[in-house]
């Protein structure tokens, strides 16, 4: 989740970034390292690497130590949520650099069935992709669920925003290979943190007939904190109608609340005229303690939040899969 005071300083090294691209300057390895969140890596948790070779050894031990905690780490059947074991074993390995990041949601998604030919990386910029895994349906209607996985330079990033983009590839996994009426596009975005630059790719990458047929977009950013909330001032009233509606008829908690400040992913999508929400998990009195501090860790995490969001998204995709949308006024969205 962008929070206001990172979104004007995110914009400005961006510009930076720009300047020196078009002067034919190398952009300096401090906003390289910024970027990629390298920071000294706490205890259990992986450090930067300098050297390449070095670098891969790590991402593959990790990778294969997923796998072992996973029972062999062969595609899963059709339709199997994660045990909540696999939920916090995946959380517990996320990487703490964007680069690796990228890498191990690819993983992620292989482990919840994708094949190599499924996984779609889009040019983000400045050397970063979104990864996209698309589930056809019987229709071209299309629901995106995204998060973005990229992680603000200070902490670890797990809530911010390990828990939304670990949660896009553990719905891939309940849903792969269940027939829908919809298309769901699962798309883990790069660059939030700089400016929503990773989603903007996504939405500028849509004609207008694409972008029709978008019949909603479900976010998920900073969640297992201490609840469950759709951004009541960041999101389209039908969306939030529906989810209150799915919350009631599935016991699944969700509060409908006021955030201030900051931005995130789904807010390019309504930029766009396609309808979408943010799910977050962390309320107005301690999300800006957490996110983009040394507070933001696992010590912060909830499983049980955690599960009920990811219970609550999954019953939300079944209902807009079964019952469209519909059309929603531009200045309803």
């Amino acid at each position: 989740m962008l929070s206001p005071s990172a979104l004007d300083a995110a914009r400005a090294l961006n510009g930076a970034l720009s300047a020196a691209e078009a002067e034919g300057r190398e952009p300096t390895p401090a906003l390289s390292a910024v970027f990629d969140g390298a920071v000294a890596a706490a205890p259990g948790e992986s450090a930067s690497f300098a050297a390449p070779d070095a670098f891969v050894l790590e991402a593959r031990r990790r990778f294969a130590e997923l796998r072992r905690s996973e029972g062999g780490g062969g595609a899963r059947a059709a339709g199997a949520i994660p045990s909540e074991e696999e939920m916090r074993g995946r959380m517990d390995r996320l990487p703490a650099t964007n680069s690796e990041r990228m890498r191990f949601m690819i993983e992620l998604f292989k482990l919840a069935g994708a094949k190599d030919a499924d996984i779609v990386l889009q040019d983000a910029g400045y050397g970063r992709s979104n990864v996209i895994v698309t589930k056809k349906g019987r229709t071209e209607r299309v629901i995106v669920v995204g998060a973005h996985y990229d992680k603000a330079s200070e902490g670890l990033g797990k809530i911010d925003n390990g828990t939304g983009a670990t949660m896009v590839a553990n719905l891939y996994q309940a849903l792969n290979g269940v027939q829908t009426d919809a298309t769901i596009v699962f798309v883990a975005f790069a660059r939030e943190e700089e400016g929503l630059y990773g989603s903007q790719a996504y939405v500028d990458s849509l004609d207008q007939a694409a972008r029709g047929r978008n019949d909603a977009m479900i976010n998920l950013d900073t969640l297992a904190v201490n609840g469950t909330f759709s951004w009541k001032n960041n999101s389209t009233r039908a969306l939030l109608d529906r989810l209150a509606r799915v919350s009631r008829d599935s016991g699944h908690e969700l509060k409908e609340d006021v955030l201030e400040g900051g931005d995130a992913d789904s807010s390019t999508f309504r930029d766009a005229g396609i309808p979408a929400v943010t799910i977050y998990g962390a309320s107005q009195d301690v999300i800006f303690d957490i996110i983009h501090s040394e507070r933001d860790t696992m010590a912060a995490f909830s499983l049980a939040h955690y599960r009920n969001a990811y219970l609550l998204v999954l019953e939300a995709i079944k209902s807009l899969d079964r019952v469209p949308l519909g059309s929603v006024a531009r200045g309803d969205i």
